[in-house]
């Protein structure tokens, strides 16, 4: 660690004997409110010593502990499917022959484009063969020579607008509902957007499937691709809450690291409720208190570092 980094350990036997009479809870998420005052005695000799210019250069994030809200989440899992608006077959409106051909899989076509040329049987009259709406041409079945006969000449897809779509499992389905916030990743790309259908699945399968409508004009989004859903189900108001990584283990207890001037100091938090980004503070800090959002871990090393120091 920098040598800048000063570490002040006063009284690390009578830490010891504090925490070992206490009988400090395994190290978990969620802790207790038991013996917190004791904690706070434990710790207040703790400090970590470090300049404002030091910690930007490690990357040291502190914010004020915040008022707010918790989103409750559930996770359902799906892929990208076409929006059925933007999709379409195209037939030729007589049966004839495909006398020319002018578009291929894969071209980019705009809406009215000629894709073919067919001459029907009984005008033996020659008519362009168009596309409804401008997209990208997934599938050819004309080729010049044969006979349209009422057959899938093209499929065209535009894919500026796509659907998540999420499967919700028997368990789910009481807290999932339409018109709900749901937040979609894929490849570290996340949008937030609404579930706006929920539908029985296709072959009688033992789940329901959730729509929601995704803008993709950056194509970040493609088809058929394996997305992650997280459904708010519940939104909860909480006095204080932290962001989960400023929360660290440290002799069995859960800490967060308090800034005071230059001095940052473990102080044991009672936790309550969290969602994915944010956990409730029920005791231990105030709302005026500025704490390290990011990067707290290297304050523990540090502590961790000095104990070690100490037992040799």
């Amino acid at each position: 660690m920098n040598k800048n980094i000063l570490i002040k350990k006063q009284n690390t036997l009578l830490v010891f004997i504090v925490c070992s009479a206490l009988g400090f809870f395994s190290s978990t998420t969620i802790q207790a409110a038991e013996g917190e005052h004791g904690k706070e005695e434990a710790y207040k000799d703790e400090r970590v010593f470090m300049s404002d210019s030091l910690a930007q250069k490690m990357g040291v994030m502190t914010q004020s502990v915040q008022t707010g809200n918790l989103n409750i989440t559930t996770t359902v899992y799906g892929n990208i499917v076409t929006d059925p608006a933007s999709l379409s077959h195209v037939r030729a409106r007589f049966d004839g022959m495909v006398t020319k051909v002018n578009a291929n899989l894969g071209n980019n076509v705009k809406k009215g484009e000629t894709l073919a040329v067919v001459e029907s049987n009984e005008s033996l009259k020659s008519y362009p063969v168009t596309a409804p709406f401008s997209g990208t041409v997934i599938a050819r079945h004309a080729n010049e020579g044969e006979l349209s006969n009422g057959q899938v000449l093209f499929s065209i897809a535009n894919y500026d607008d796509v659907w998540a779509q999420l499967k919700v499992f028997p368990q789910q389905l009481s807290d999932i509902a339409e018109q709900q916030p749901v937040q979609l990743s894929l490849s570290g790309a996340a949008l937030d957007t609404t579930i706006q259908h929920i539908l029985p699945s296709p072959d009688e399968k033992p789940y329901v499937l959730a729509y929601a409508k995704i803008s993709n004009t950056s194509g970040q989004w493609p088809v058929g691709a394996a997305i992650k859903g997280l459904v708010t189900i519940n939104t909860i108001d909480v006095a204080m809450m932290v962001p989960k990584a400023s929360i660290q283990e440290f002799e069995d207890a859960s800490v967060v690291f308090v800034k005071e001037g230059d001095e940052y100091r473990p102080v044991p938090v009672t936790l309550g409720q969290q969602d994915n980004h944010n956990i409730e503070v029920l005791s231990g800090l105030h709302i005026a208190d500025v704490i390290v959002s990011q990067n707290s871990y290297l304050f523990k090393a540090d502590l961790e570092k000095s104990e070690a120091g100490h037992d040799h």
